[in-house]
């Protein structure tokens, strides 16, 4: 059984421990600044609080699970370490900025949405080049512990984020919506909003059993002078399609700017 240390536990690095922790399939260390966070942590989930050297010591694989601009002063005590595997979830640094701070080839980067505490996570993982197959293998078996892997190359990280870590945002407003549109119609929120949840769940389940794509369902649900076709339309009139692109556009390019601004 292999050791994963994760140096930060905030948020979604949390949230990963949260979800592996109780598997046992690995042992899980945890270090934080803050030890109140760390130790509450490891009391909840069954992981270990330990201090920066232990974790150094003993864990195979190390979770870099911290904010951007931490990592600088962090790589002068991690590049003297030898055959370890490396993984960042830090936001706008390269595998190229990790590899050279880290003086390993052995980095991958991920990407996951912020369903990682249901073990529903959306993950984006991009490996360096030079990369072992075993660690590829691994960090894969890792991510799919806690929700579905997406194997992406590193200039497709912005998109992604438009697409899914942040575009979640925008199913979260699409469900508020729907559910606003049925209390305007007499729904009860709650009720309203539970129908667009379990609609969208058997939109997707009708997708990946058949791999048709969307339209097609779109236009086999219109029937001539029909209800869906007033319902596409309004959203026609609207610029749906073109608000929702434009949204993912926007969060891509930002996404590009943080990384820019990162190596300068």
């Amino acid at each position: 059984m292999k050791t994963i240390g994760f140096i930060g536990s905030g948020n979604m690095g949390g949230a990963i421990i949260r979800s592996i922790a109780p598997l046992k399939r690995w042992d899980v260390l945890i270090y934080d600044i803050r030890t109140d966070i760390s130790s509450l942590l490891a009391e909840e989930t069954g992981a270990t609080a330990v201090d920066l050297p232990q974790l150094l010591d003993q864990a195979d694989i190390i979770v870099l699970a911290v904010k951007p601009q931490t990592l600088p002063s962090l790589f002068p005590t991690l590049s003297k370490l030898k055959n370890k595997w490396w993984m960042s979830m830090a936001a706008g640094v390269s595998l190229q900025t990790l590899s050279e701070g880290l003086q390993s080839e052995e980095v991958i980067r991920i990407m996951p949405n912020m369903a990682a505490s249901v073990n529903k996570a959306v993950t984006a993982l991009s490996a360096h080049k030079n990369a072992s197959a075993a660690w590829i293998e691994e960090a894969s078996d890792f991510v799919n512990s806690f929700g579905s892997l997406h194997l992406i190359s590193e200039d497709q990280f912005s998109a992604f984020l438009g697409v899914s870590g942040s575009g979640i945002a925008a199913v979260f407003r699409f469900f508020h919506a729907m559910a606003l549109g049925g209390v305007q119609q007499g729904l009860p929120y709650i009720d309203a909003l539970k129908l667009i949840i379990d609609t969208a769940e058997s939109a997707s389940a009708l997708i990946k059993a058949t791999k048709r794509g969307p339209e097609e369902f779109v236009t086999r649900i219109c029937s001539p002078k029909g209800t869906t076709i007033e319902l596409i339309k309004v959203l026609e009139e609207h610029a749906f399609d073109a608000a929702l692109m434009n949204a993912v556009e926007a969060a891509s390019e930002k996404a590009l700017q943080l990384e820019r601004e990162t190596h300068t």
